[in-house]
């Protein structure tokens, strides 16, 4: 019999994982095959850690440890570390290290072997610390393919012939790298094919993993585990949510449910974005107050929709109990905004607070001119505003021990639309890597889900800061963009890696609409082509001059494939339109 345990692994804390796998042994019944994740004892994402002899060398002495709980247990494992070679060196200098599976039975290893296609897309760096065992194919003067023999191992008394294979190693699924790990493998038709990973959750990545898995299991047995947990790379917090399973022949025989560690179906579990986004979210917020052991967070809840929806989804994360609401009025926010804040922390059953800011932002107004001189412009004042919020709530926060949190969307990040020292200002946000279209998806699933946490007039009421008479939301003034249009653009230009002049090039072509999948026609936004192109042009430079306030960022959750920082790589180099939109342009606007 097979378990797979889709643990919770800690990057950097081996001691602990070691005692996380040594509860998973003593749940395991002996003389079965128990499975876990890749990188099970030191964890993937530690960065240049990886470059400590001295630390990957303790990693290393933990296989002993493993050693002895297999002997005591009568059990067979496969199990992932870090193995290295200490007589060859990397062209940094480092030592030569590889990322491995061991195999254990009794009290001794029976084999290991070594990962081939290492991954640098994404958040994935392999080549910077590992060598391929392609290489080390080149270096003995072997056939890649013979390192693929599986090993006979008994499991439940029954002698099995085991492929184990790492991850990335299944995913040449397009033949990009020219190297096929899962078939050299399957070329050996061995009873099972074990296969560890370190595969964050990715938005709507359900059905690409399920595909190739199933197709992986074609005329064999395939088990492939996966843990949980969230991990970071300094910028960019990713959420692993375990999906682990067993196939036989393109179908399903055993499925471990996301988040969970051992609760096994035969299920697969398919669910629809916002779900994903909605469960993905909550756990990272579990997780997260677990790692920096806290349970309490204060908000500012203004009476709008994402500070709405930031204090729902922490409430039901961490209980009521732990989450205090704060509204901060100044003199532009109005009574209808300041009543939906009170109505909604009541409907969330949460403490609420309110901290007036205009006595203060007065008396910094005031001595700003009186020390230079000159009166701040309006944009300056609602810069004020903002810090001056920001200040406040880390203030609060540690007056009374707790932390923070940032309400900003995707679509305000992108274009700036977010005060540096201010807004740029958290311990945890829930919602930068959602465009202001999902984050109202998410308010209403959350309200479906738990009856009306979040009162419909804040989903309903136009978007708006309220930092200035022209943001007056009872007479309908709202925030300086269209967001029914600009996540549609922004989701172009930052996750399909689109120029100004594709979107333009579409536009004069009449397919921008259907490109963007817009509800309306694009001359209802915009009844010029000038007016689209300052548009445009407005988006692109508001995207390209804003990166200064990402970069200074914390951590951010990451949901989609160019999540800020270091999903979608930035640098500040200012703005360029190119040749071919300059004369594009030029044609519309001469043509019109």
């Amino acid at each position: 019999m097979i378990t797979l345990w889709q643990i919770q692994v800690h990057a950097g804390q081996p001691e602990r994982n070691l005692d996380n796998i040594a509860k998973m042994a003593e749940q395991t019944p002996e003389w079965w095959l128990l499975i876990l994740p890749e990188m099970a004892v030191p964890w993937y994402m530690i960065g240049d850690r990886w470059n400590s002899t001295s630390y990957i060398q303790e990693c290393h002495e933990f296989n002993e440890d493993i050693l002895d709980i297999l002997e005591a247990r009568n059990i067979t494992w496969i199990w992932w570390n870090i193995d290295f070679d200490e007589t060859k060196k990397n062209e940094d200098g480092t030592i030569r290290k590889y990322n491995a599976a061991f195999v254990g039975q009794g009290w001794k290893v029976v084999a290991k072997q070594y990962k081939t296609l290492l991954p640098n897309y994404r958040m994935f760096d392999d080549k910077r610390y590992f060598t391929s065992l392609k290489t080390l194919a080149e270096e003995e003067w072997k056939d890649l393919i013979e390192y693929y023999q599986p090993i006979e191992i008994e499991i439940d008394w029954v002698k099995t012939r085991v492929a184990v294979l790492i991850c990335e190693d299944i995913w040449n699924i397009n033949g990009d790298y020219g190297i096929d790990p899962l078939e050299m493998t399957k070329s050996y038709n061995p009873d099972l094919i074990a296969v560890t990973s370190a595969s964050p959750f990715g938005l709507n990545k359900f059905d690409m993993r399920s595909r190739v898995l199933k197709n992986a299991s074609k005329n064999t047995k395939l088990a492939y585990v996966n843990p949980i947990g969230i991990q970071n790379n300094g910028k960019n917090v990713f959420v692993f949510e375990g999906w682990s399973a067993i196939y036989e022949n393109r179908k399903i025989k055993q499925w471990v449910k996301d988040y969970t560690t051992n609760t096994s179906t035969n299920i697969e579990q398919e669910k629809s974005e916002i779900e994903q986004i909605y469960e993905t979210t909550i756990y990272y917020i579990q997780e997260f107050f677990k790692n920096i052991g806290q349970t309490k967070v204060v908000i500012w809840l203004s009476g709008g929709l994402d500070s709405a929806v930031s204090a729902a989804l922490c409430t039901i994360a961490l209980g009521a109990e732990n989450v205090t609401t704060v509204n901060m009025p100044s003199r532009f926010n109005s009574d209808t905004t300041k009543d939906l804040a009170k109505e909604c922390a009541q409907n969330l059953w949460v403490d609420y607070k309110i901290f007036p800011i205009q006595e203060i932002i007065d008396t910094k107004i005031q001595k700003i001119t009186q020390t230079t001189g000159k009166i701040p412009t309006d944009f300056e004042k609602q810069n004020i505003q903002a810090r001056e919020r920001w200040e406040i709530l880390s203030d609060l926060a540690a007056n009374i021990g707790w932390v923070f949190t940032n309400n900003g969307n995707k679509d305000e990040v992108a274009l700036g639309y977010a005060t540096l020292y201010g807004d740029v200002s958290w311990a945890l946000c829930t919602l930068w890597d959602l465009y202001k279209t999902q984050v109202y998806d998410l308010a209403r699933y959350i309200n479906t889900k738990h009856g009306e946490m979040i009162p419909q007039w804040i989903i309903d009421i136009i978007p708006s800061a309220e930092l200035w008479e022209d943001q007056n939301v009872d007479e309908w003034e709202w925030d300086p963009f269209n967001y029914e249009f600009v996540w549609k653009l922004n989701q172009a230009l930052i996750e399909k890696k689109c120029e100004p002049y594709d979107i333009l090039e579409k536009y004069s072509s009449g397919t921008l609409q259907k490109y963007l999948d817009l509800p309306e026609n694009i001359d209802t936004y915009f009844p010029t082509a000038e007016a689209f192109s300052e548009n445009l042009e407005d988006i692109w430079t508001r995207l390209q001059i804003n990166f200064f306030k990402r970069v200074q960022s914390p951590p951010i959750l990451t949901i989609s494939k160019s999540s800020f920082g270091f999903e979608y790589r930035e640098a500040q180099n200012g703005v360029y339109f190119s040749r071919k939109y300059e004369e594009l342009k030029k044609q519309i606007l001469e043509n019109k």
